[in-house]
């Protein structure tokens, strides 16, 4: 880190990783791998999650590469919420629960930015997924 040149203060310390807060997430929109290692290799103890957005994942090459690229460097995996919404519009959950299972991936965004969903069935996906990954929603 560059404290040693900016001359700010009152700076507080930054917890080590797994935080319990102050997490900081960042959103690949589809970076190559080589960004996603210099991302990994430069940033990897301050980023706690990447969101690899919308439904980027589905068209990266080398998918399972990116995600161990980020999982080696201690941040934690996960598909953002268009990609969710994209299976359950087409009635495809369990294919949904087997990619996450597949891919290693612990953790899943549930939204409904694109869709309509009841919130209770909202809440019934959020339940089930929470049996085996950690969720996050709106």
């Amino acid at each position: 880190m560059n404290q040693d040149i900016f001359n700010l203060t009152k700076i507080p310390e930054r917890s080590q990783k797994p935080r319990k807060s102050g997490a900081t997430m960042v959103m690949d929109k589809g970076l190559s791998l080589a960004a996603a290692r210099d991302l990994a290799e430069s940033f990897d103890p301050l980023i706690d999650y990447i969101k690899l957005g919308f439904g980027t994942s589905y068209v990266t090459p080398n998918l399972q590469e990116k995600i161990n690229i980020y999982k080696a460097a201690g941040i934690d995996v996960y598909y953002g919420g268009t990609l969710f919404e994209a299976y359950i519009a087409r009635n495809q959950f369990q294919d949904y629960q087997r990619l996450l299972d597949k891919t290693g991936i612990t953790m899943a965004e549930v939204s409904d930015g694109s869709l309509e969903m009841p919130h209770d069935k909202k809440c019934e996906y959020i339940t089930e997924l929470a049996k085996s990954v950690t969720v996050l929603s709106e």
